[in-house]
């Protein structure tokens, strides 16, 4: 799955003009952000920043929607700037619903850390007894471990409620807990989300190295669409998702083969009457009678011993499409001018 990850990006047909999107939207977060650090009016530029962050947010919830269930996916392509922009938004208030109470409790406890203040410290003189202060910092230990174990737990289950919207398009599937720690629990899950840890690790820190040569955030692009690709993988082998239709992963693209016309042609009327389309199983009538070719001939002569042109024939139950003038029924002397015979209904051999 490593090797695969790592070249998933760059699949043809789409995957390069993807990852070159996706890498230019990289550098252009990268300079907002960077423009905070100047001086006003320039610093309110940063703010710009947000749009391609989410753009490219959305763009890794569609590549875990269009991962799952796939065997050999292809990137999607960089299209519906509007679908983009709510799938970022939508994975970025499933973030913050899973890691809110967590560092929601723990940044301040980090803050008076890192400022070096003790917590006894910030109590004011004589409203907190003694005793009490000497209780509650401990307990406060012990919240601010279980906060910490929270939040490691909703940063592995995460993916899991990510890969869930991004399946069925509905936010409360992405925080129903039972299901979602179900398929986090599984081996798949744990596999995947092992294999994107370590491409993490491995290949990180190279991309940010050489965003100097501007080549890193491309690199960091590619890193980070495999992680997405190992949990699509990982979420929809653990929960036994199916691969999402294909009108739904081709909406808005404009390159999409269209859909084949099956209209016929040309269309027959009342064609059953003479046998035509006779093995329709929606039809009421019979089979059409195939006559046994040793029965009804050699193989090598139609006509029968005596040389008449229908005895060794069976009949028919359904109409003819060509009527046969009997002897006697036409015009003239009774005898069929086409025939083979001689006047009179002898052959004239």
């Amino acid at each position: 799955m490593f090797r695969e990850a790592l070249g998933y990006a760059t699949r043809p047909p789409t995957g390069g003009r993807s990852v070159l999107v996706g890498g230019l939207a990289l550098v252009a977060v990268f300079a907002c952000v960077a423009a905070f650090g100047l001086d006003a009016p320039y610093a309110y530029l940063g703010v710009l920043g947000v749009v391609p962050w989410l753009v490219v947010r959305g763009y890794y919830v569609r590549v875990v929607r269009t991962t799952i269930g796939t065997e050999r996916p292809t990137p999607p392509r960089f299209e519906d700037l509007r679908g983009l922009l709510s799938d970022g938004v939508a994975a970025i208030g499933i973030a913050a619903a899973y890691l809110l109470a967590p560092v929601g409790f723990l940044a301040p406890l980090v803050a008076l850390r890192a400022t070096g203040t003790d917590l006894s410290a910030i109590a004011p003189l004589g409203a907190v007894p003694d005793g009490v202060l000497s209780v509650a910092v401990p307990v406060v230990g012990l919240l601010a471990v279980v906060a910490l174990m929270t939040l490691l737990g909703a940063l592995y289950v995460l993916p899991v409620a990510v890969a869930r919207y991004a399946h069925s398009g509905r936010l409360r599937d992405a925080v129903a807990l039972r299901t979602v720690v179900d398929g986090a629990l599984t081996e798949d899950y744990a596999i995947a989300w092992g294999v994107s840890m370590l491409l993490q690790a491995l290949l990180l820190p190279v991309a940010y190295l050489l965003r100097v040569l501007l080549v890193g955030f491309f690199l960091q692009f590619i890193v980070a669409a495999g992680v997405r690709y190992c949990y699509g993988r990982g979420v929809g082998a653990a929960l036994g998702l199916s691969a999402v239709e294909a009108d739904e992963r081709t909406a808005g693209d404009p390159d999409a083969p269209p859909e084949a016309d099956l209209t016929p042609a040309v269309v027959r009327v009342d064609t059953e009457r003479w046998g035509v389309g006779a093995d329709d199983p929606t039809s009421e009538r019979e089979p059409y009678p195939v006559p046994d070719r040793d029965a009804t001939t050699n193989g090598t002569d139609r006509h029968g011993a005596n040389g008449g042109a229908d005895e060794a024939l069976p009949k028919r139950d359904r109409p003819s499409a060509v009527g046969r003038v009997g002897n006697g029924d036409g015009d003239g002397d009774g005898a069929n001018p086409n025939s083979e015979d001689g006047p009179g209904g002898s052959p004239d051999r």
